[in-house]
């Protein structure tokens, strides 16, 4: 090969080199105009306590790729702040805070208004309409779950997250320890219940969108932290809540002497009223954030972010509930990604694939399991660890958050927290993923930072 031609071929592989970097970090994903629209998907932008809440919908292109943006007030308020609570700069999580009812309703939490928006929503082109607001009855609302009634009309239940009080620091050779939102808190409130940190009952009227508030079914106490999800089962004869614990994090060894569990909660359900309480907890195992149940049995798949070096050397990242009359069983417990400080955070069961998939918001990493014909999960890849991606390397610690799957091969992920984007990965037979783009949510340009705004929920469907 002449000198010419050896040019030649190094002028093209960078023009090809750098053509694949533009593809994963454009701020569109546009497919070409041949490409129909597969779907919508949605997200709530969660901005600086005081400034209206929006729904992002986005058209989902049928290469899976993201399309246009349209944005539509909720007519509530974003509960972000991110003076709040030191490093973790207001930091609050939850899963299910957008659901979707019949492909006829979208409903979304305001967290920083205490409030629900019901849109009717055009199952055709995806559009939102006719907002409508009903208070939460509790302090900021953060997840939504709903299942059917007898008389055809469905029962949503809301989970009222008030606070998450946490600890940061003060491992050896660390900075000192920080309380917050005090250390008052600590000895005055933590044992007390909180009436506004509460799961509130309502009707929803399938006919005409609206909410009626029914009763509060249970209240929490500051000790376990608030609700984080709530969620029925297959069935809709159980639900279950999980909560944050009060989590001990910034740290390399969390201390059991600051940490205070998470609790999964998990009621029979019957005709608007919970009975037969039982609760989960163990120490060492905190921050149980998203979970999701079973799509084949009772069991129940929990991510929890704040562990112990013990638990977490166990690995307890992901923990396999399954409650029975009498209690809930601990079944199974996993590690995510490289079983480090990684923060597992969301679940999502990818029902055509019959897999789970989970987030951790720390490292990035997006893990995936196998759900088996039992209900147990088993690990996809080597014995060490389960399959698991990692979004686009630019991304930095701490930003991913909830998951939509599409049609069983694409996969959504919220950069939520920091770079306000969301990832676009493909979902390969054997499990693994591949990322193919970061897309920027146009409506969150006020960026002063991590926190400035802080996403709650994805949701979509498939036409």
């Amino acid at each position: 090969m002449n000198n010419n031609n050896i040019l030649f071929a190094i002028v093209i592989v960078i023009i090809l080199a750098v053509g694949a970097y533009v593809y994963i970090n454009n701020s569109s994903t546009h497919s070409s105009s041949k490409d129909g629209i597969g779907g919508y998907i949605y997200t709530s932008l969660n901005g600086q306590n005081g400034t209206d809440n929006k729904i992002i919908k986005f058209e989902r292109l049928s290469d899976g790729s993201l399309g246009a943006q349209t944005n539509y007030r909720t007519l509530g308020k974003g509960g972000a702040n991110i003076s709040a609570g030191g490093d973790a700069h207001g930091d609050f999580d939850a899963q299910e805070a957008i659901s979707i009812i019949d492909k006829k309703y979208l409903l979304v939490a305001n967290a920083g208004s205490n409030d629900i928006t019901v849109f009717n929503l055009d199952s055709e082109n995806g559009n939102l309409s006719n907002a409508k607001v009903y208070p939460s009855k509790g302090t900021r609302p953060v997840s939504i779950a709903y299942t059917k009634k007898s008389d055809g009309n469905y029962w949503v239940v809301v989970g009222n997250q008030w606070n998450n009080p946490n600890k940061q620091k003060g491992g050896v050779g660390e900075a000192p320890i920080e309380r917050y939102p005090n250390d008052a808190f600590f000895t005055n409130t933590v044992n007390e219940i909180l009436q506004d940190r509460n799961i509130s009952l309502f009707t929803f009227d399938k006919e005409t969108g609206a909410l009626s508030f029914e009763k509060v079914l249970d209240t929490y106490s500051g000790i376990n932290g608030g609700p984080t999800t709530v969620a029925f089962n297959r069935t809709g004869k159980k639900l279950a809540v999980t909560t944050w614990g009060v989590a001990h994090f910034n740290t390399a060894s969390p201390s059991l002497k600051e940490q205070l569990p998470g609790r999964v909660y998990v009621y029979d359900f019957q005709d608007g009223s919970v009975e037969n309480e039982h609760y989960f907890e163990e120490k060492g195992i905190s921050g149980s954030i998203g979970f999701a149940w079973s799509t084949k049995s009772d069991h129940i798949y929990v991510s929890n972010f704040n562990l112990t070096k013990e638990k977490r050397d166990a690995g307890n990242s992901v923990t396999v509930l399954l409650p029975t009359k009498t209690g809930i069983s601990k079944v199974q417990n996993f590690a995510t990604g490289t079983g480090d400080i990684d923060e597992a955070c969301w679940v999502y069961v990818d029902k055509k694939n019959d897999r789970v998939l989970v987030s951790s918001f720390g490292a990035n990493w997006i893990s995936t399991f196998k759900m088996n014909g039992n209900g147990t999960l088993s690990k996809i890849g080597s014995d060490k660890n389960t399959t698991y991606t990692k979004r686009a390397a630019s991304v930095p610690n701490g930003d991913t958050k909830d998951l939509f799957v599409a049609e069983g091969k694409y996969l959504y992920a919220a950069g939520a927290f920091q770079t306000y984007t969301i990832g676009v990965m493909h979902i390969n037979k054997d499990g693994s993923l591949t990322q193919v783009a970061e897309v920027p949510v146009k409506d969150a340009t006020n960026k002063q930072g991590p926190g400035s705004y802080n996403f709650l929920g994805l949701v979509g469907f498939d036409l």
